[in-house]
């Protein structure tokens, strides 16, 4: 090039190459170069492995346990086991809107241990890494078990009464295999509402701004999981 950027200088057509002045200079520097292999015997590792940052005002993570793995097989074992759960199987974006509230309400009335997810603390519900739909029918059906079936409700948005459904107790479904296949308990669960039902409540803040949370989740979640539908 005109800027002499390179070491030799070539044009197209012709084979001859000319050199430019970086070309002994980088001869110089490789003659002066003394490489040194190492025998795979004799290789000692000095660095560290990394280690995740520690939970503070920042970083609301726990580092030491991981959320659960996703099960689609224990998702759907679940939604086996509801007997109260949505009419439809997909809702629309208004209904996704309205879920966010509803669940707020339920949550903010009782535990939702079971679909709620802590990560400063490390705590992942049994069905925490279900996706919205399942996770607001879980609370939905939780609603209708307290209320001791008197009311199967999710205020505009349609649902039904089971009467016999699939699986008869949602805990069995925690030993369905994860998508890697791996059987067993969720790793990282704080266990489903139903272990916690006779231990002592947090306070009413933690209540609430969990509610809230898993209500602005969820909304958000299916409102756009309706539209891509719709599209």
């Amino acid at each position: 090039e005109d800027n002499e950027y390179g070491i030799v200088k070539v044009s197209v057509g012709d084979s001859k190459v000319e050199k430019n002045s970086d070309y002994d200079n980088f001869k110089k520097v490789l003659a002066a170069a003394k490489p040194q292999g190492v025998k795979m015997d004799s290789y000692k590792a000095s660095g560290k492995d990394s280690t995740c940052p520690q939970s503070d005002s920042a970083w609301h993570v726990k580092s030491d346990v991981l959320p659960p793995t996703p099960s689609e097989a224990r998702c759907e074992c679940m939604m086996n086991s509801l007997g109260c759960t949505f009419k439809n199987s997909n809702l629309t974006t208004s209904e996704g809107k309205l879920i966010g509230e509803i669940i707020g309400n339920i949550c903010g009335q009782t535990s939702c241990d079971g679909i709620s997810v802590d990560t400063a603390k490390g705590v992942y519900g049994d069905f925490s890494a279900c996706d919205s739909y399942q996770r607001a029918a879980w609370a939905v059906n939780k609603n209708y078990e307290n209320q001791r079936g008197a009311v199967c409700s999710a205020g505009d948005v349609g649902t039904k009464i089971v009467d016999n459904p699939k699986q008869s107790d949602a805990s069995k479904c925690l030993s369905e295999k994860d998508d890697n296949g791996v059987t067993g308990k969720p790793s990282g669960s704080g266990g489903s509402s139903s272990d916690k039902d006779d231990e002592e409540n947090e306070s009413d803040d933690d209540s609430t701004s969990g509610a809230s949370a898993i209500a602005v989740q969820l909304s958000a979640v299916i409102a756009a999981a309706a539209m891509a539908f719709a599209f």
